[in-house]
């Protein structure tokens, strides 16, 4: 008695959930088959085309005006390779026949030429598979386009058959055939009886290279960021702009008309590099960056006459040259050599080794040399003797090589065009260094120098 009532509610059970089953779920709703033209689903329509027949010697890759397109298709391509034994014994048994029909043509046969195109069709394929060892595949591929209304998917179509004209194929419209076709272009492995005959077509192994789909103009590194969409065919763009094995560097170039979003990338790159700890240097001539910079916790310094934050282009940093490398001093000789050019234009070679000499001398008398010991100092806040690299304060400043200029009549042309540089609009360079330049993100606003 117990075992009735549990079976019975067992039934009750599976009667109310029914025989929905998962695959449900992505079934569509309706279809519509009663248009011969197209196929209504999901308030979509859906038309194939059927392609026939191309050119039998293609060197470009079919379907790639097609891929490159932003047009909503379906594409779908089958293969079958055939038994190449078999099929040059049929081969050799075609040819004699239509061999012998040649010979013994009749003048007033109306398909006499088919015959002949026919027989040099079949001693083609078969040099090819018996020369050049290709093999013989059957080939067939059919092309859905979907559109949200008919009219749309007429121009879609009349689109789609002109780009398919331009490589050479013919195609024709899947009408009475388009559950057929639909089916066929769909990615599970049904080859429609209906519609395969018509499309069959022959290619051998260097015309199925043609055929090759994957294919395209876009950008996609495995582990790139998404840059944006490309304007051709609107698939999306990922770039690994660090991948050394691809590409030489990583320096790139933004272009765009006003309004386009170059700022907005600009500071999407900046944010992205300030989470992957990445160091950034940036010049900002239009005051674009202050925010940015301060709500990430970076370096903002201001130049310019109205400017509270300075830099030192004496300083020797600790980080300005690698950890098992020699020669601080040697190395900013070069560097200031290259900002005193543009201070005092054009030097000959001469005034470049004056000038050097005087750069010695002024971090001579800071006690700074060529022996990078001198830029140690004893740490005054310690009990135990303990040696610091030198600060900002511990530097000469322009005016200190002013003033050694001025008493060398040989660079008194030099000193003189220091005069701003210490004493007039541009004596923000004459500063020792107030700001923190250890940070991850240093932005330098220039706005008030490029006005001068």
């Amino acid at each position: 008695m117990e075992k009735t009532q549990k079976e019975e509610k067992t039934k009750i059970i599976e009667f109310l959930q029914g025989t929905f089953k998962k695959r449900n779920e992505i079934y569509p709703t309706y279809i519509n088959l009663n248009n011969p033209k197209y196929l209504e689903m999901e308030d979509q329509y859906f038309s194939s085309l059927l392609i026939v027949n191309y050119y039998h010697e293609q060197n470009d890759l079919l379907l790639k005006n097609l891929i490159d397109t932003n047009i909503n298709m379906n594409i779908s391509l089958f293969y079958e390779k055939k038994d190449s034994y078999k099929m040059i014994r049929e081969l050799t048994y075609y040819i004699g026949n239509t061999g012998v029909d040649l010979e013994n043509k009749n003048q007033n046969r109306q398909d006499i030429d088919l015959v002949a195109y026919t027989h040099n069709d079949a001693k083609y394929i078969r040099k090819q598979m018996q020369v050049n060892n290709e093999e013989l595949y059957f080939f067939n591929l059919y092309i859905t386009v979907f559109a949200k209304d008919t009219r749309e998917l007429e121009y879609l179509l009349n689109k789609v058959e002109g780009l398919i004209q331009s490589k050479g194929m013919q195609a024709r419209r899947a009408y009475f055939r388009q559950e057929q076709a639909f089916l066929s272009s769909l990615p599970l492995m049904i080859n429609h009886e209906d519609v395969r005959q018509v499309t069959k077509r022959n290619i051998l192994t260097s015309g199925l290279v043609s055929t090759y789909p994957f294919l395209s103009s876009s950008l996609f590194d495995e582990e790139g960021i998404f840059i944006g969409n490309n304007i051709y065919n609107h698939s999306l763009v990922f770039v690994d702009r660090y991948n050394t094995d691809k590409y030489k560097n990583a320096n790139i170039s933004i272009f765009g008309t006003s309004g386009a979003g170059k700022s907005f990338y600009t500071k999407l790159l900046i944010l992205r590099n300030a989470m992957l700890g990445i160091k950034q240097y940036i010049i900002d001539p239009e005051r674009e960056y202050e925010k940015v910079c301060k709500n990430l916790g970076g370096t903002f310094i201001k130049i310019g006459p109205t400017a509270n934050t300075y830099i030192n282009i004496f300083d020797i940093r600790k980080e300005s040259i690698e950890e098992d490398e020699k020669g601080y001093l040697s190395a900013k000789i070069g560097k200031l050599i290259g900002f005193f050019h543009l201070v005092f234009g054009q030097m000959d070679e001469e005034e470049k080794a004056i000038l050097e000499e005087k750069i010695i001398e002024c971090y001579a008398k800071k006690g700074i040399t060529f022996e990078d010991e001198s830029l140690y100092k004893e740490d005054e806040n310690k009990i135990t003797i303990t040696k610091i690299f030198k600060t900002s304060k511990d530097m000469p400043l322009l005016e200190d090589l002013y003033h050694i200029l001025e008493q060398d009549p040989k660079t008194k042309t030099l000193k003189t065009k220091l005069i701003p540089f210490v004493k007039g609009s541009l004596k923000f360079f004459n500063e020792y260094t107030n700001v923190e330049l250890n940070q991850n993100l240093i932005v330098a606003d220039i706005y008030e120098l490029r006005r001068r």
